[in-house]
């Protein structure tokens, strides 16, 4: 029933200096027992470049932090070399990664084929509508620490994978606050230049026993755009998702876990630091994809190809669609409009079921056994604020605070400085308190702050810098410089040394 893609179109272009063996995936080469090292990679793109004729070029997304330069595809037709061009050319972009956890390497496999195959057809009929941008091996410094004891429990490749981290110890999963790693830079550089419609993020979890071989997840923070949260959540992944089973028979449902009593099927924060939520802030679309961990590697891999391809096909199906939709979403947060800056899981008021298995208690722990079962439980899904500020027409950072200007500017925003010293009516902070971790997470003790606002009228200096808000990443801003925000850079100790209780933070609000 699953069928791998097809060289053979390749061949018929006259390109006899690559052979069919040359363009297959590491997996592929060794029947699923190997994953491909970062060279295997880099060499499978230039290939596969090469014998496209012009629809996939070669470029890069930045160098990690010991040097590995991140091949990136750029897949079109007819071929397109910038931004600019993308732009005029009125498709949809698409960026996908595979890596981003260098011990899941599902997505490395997969991306590669989805290319392969889409270069070997002639016209295909998805970049009518799409130009892709294709990163297959995000995470290439983690990729190299290859052991065989890596992710212990998954099934495969038994040659071994990478690990979690990057070069740094950083999971690159939980950085796109504080834009430490420059693997994180780099990929902010694509969204800010080429600003891709869609992003893709190629995963493998290892949490509860299931019965789905994909499980996937969009932007769900309230403080996006309810428009875009709404597509991805109620058309695109499940409409994706039954596409691909009625074609291959693989399962999907919502990422998520059960509870200890099999009561309630659960998902993860709604925080920026993951980037398929930090893309909803920025009024795009995102689909996280979590290859199940327990079916072997070829089914993880294989699974992952068909959905990345499904997601594509809905979203060329739907051009239009998803062109109004981004035309619509949000670019201005006037009114002033109440953005949550804190937000809780809802359980929602029906229940769902979710295939599963029986288990039984083997040494005080639950055990998956091999015999199905269907569960019906409680569906954490929808984030709901738990508290919302108004917006302001922007913020003001004095010039000292350098580390977060140079993080703003990373993050796409279009800074001004203040020219002259000027009198504005502005809301101000006082900080009530301060509760900082007890341990690190990530390197850093994270901040939880609760302050109170007052208005006046200050005198602000020249030199200071404005961050308007405005435009798509309006809710960003907000997110990033609110000081009780749950993931902003307060979190992430940004305002570390101005911070004292009883003293003001140092970001202002005007009016």
């Amino acid at each position: 029933m699953h069928v791998i893609p097809c060289l053979a179109a390749f061949f018929l272009l006259g390109l006899p200096a690559i052979s069919e063996d040359d363009l297959r995936t590491a997996a592929e080469k060794t029947d699923y027992r190997a994953t491909a090292k970062y060279a295997d990679v880099v060499e499978l793109c230039k290939k596969i470049a090469a014998a496209s004729k012009g629809v996939v070029r070669l470029s890069d997304m930045g160098t990690t932090n010991e040097g590995r330069s991140l091949p990136l595809m750029i897949v079109s037709d007819p071929p397109v070399g910038s931004p600019e061009e993308a732009a005029r050319s009125g498709k949809l972009v698409v960026f996908l990664i595979g890596n981003i956890h260098a011990g899941e390497v599902d997505g490395k496999e997969a991306l590669p084929m989805l290319v392969r195959e889409i270069a070997a057809t002639p016209g295909h009929p998805l970049l009518k509508n799409l130009i892709l941008l294709v990163a297959p091996i995000y995470n290439a410094d983690g990729n190299e620490r290859f052991a065989k004891t890596n992710r212990p429990g998954q099934v495969g490749p038994e040659e071994g994978m990478g690990v979690r981290h990057n070069a740094q110890n950083l999971d690159l999963n939980r950085d796109f606050v504080k834009l430490e790693a420059p693997e994180t830079r780099g990929l902010l550089q694509i969204l800010n230049t080429w600003n891709p419609h869609l992003f893709i993020d190629t995963h493998t979890t290892n949490g509860s026993h299931h019965r789905y071989e994909i499980t996937y997840q969009g932007p769900k923070n309230p403080a996006g755009d309810p428009l875009v949260l709404a597509f991805v959540r109620d058309k695109l992944m499940p409409g994706a998702g039954a596409a691909m089973e009625t074609k291959s028979g693989y399962k999907s449902f919502f990422y998520g876990n059960f509870d200890r009593d099999h009561t309630l099927w659960t998902t993860y924060g709604a925080t920026p630091r993951f980037g398929t939520t930090y893309v909803g802030l920025r009024n795009r679309m995102s689909v996280l994809s979590e290859a199940y961990s327990y079916a072997d590697f070829k089914t993880r891999v294989l699974a992952t190809l068909e959905f990345t391809r499904a997601i594509l096909e809905y979203t060329s199906d739907h051009q239009a669609e998803v062109s109004s939709l981004m035309g619509q979403a949000r670019l201005d947060l006037a009114g002033p409009a109440d953005v949550p800056i804190r937000s809780e899981a809802r359980v929602s008021k029906d229940p769902v079921t979710v295939l599963g298995f029986v288990e039984e208690v083997k040494n005080s722990r639950s055990v998956a056994t091999k015999e199905p079962k269907t569960y019906t439980v409680g569906f954490e899904q929808d984030f709901v604020p738990t508290l919302t500020v108004k917006t302001p027409r922007a913020y003001v950072l004095p010039a000292s605070e350098k580390a977060a200007i140079a993080n703003l500017k990373l993050h796409g925003f279009a800074l001004k400085e203040l020219p002259a010293d000027e009198s504005m009516e502005v809301e101000v902070y006082r900080v009530d308190e301060i509760t900082r971790a007890p341990r690190a997470f990530e390197g850093h003790k994270t901040v939880e702050l609760k302050a109170s606002p007052r208005t006046e009228t200050r005198r602000i200096e020249a030199g200071s810098v404005i961050v308007p808000v405005t435009g798509p990443l309006a809710a960003l801003a907000v997110y990033l410089l609110e000081p009780m925000s749950d993931d902003g850079l307060a979190t992430w100790n940004f305002f570390d040394a101005s911070l004292e209780v009883g003293k003001d933070f140092p970001v202002l609000r005007v009016r």
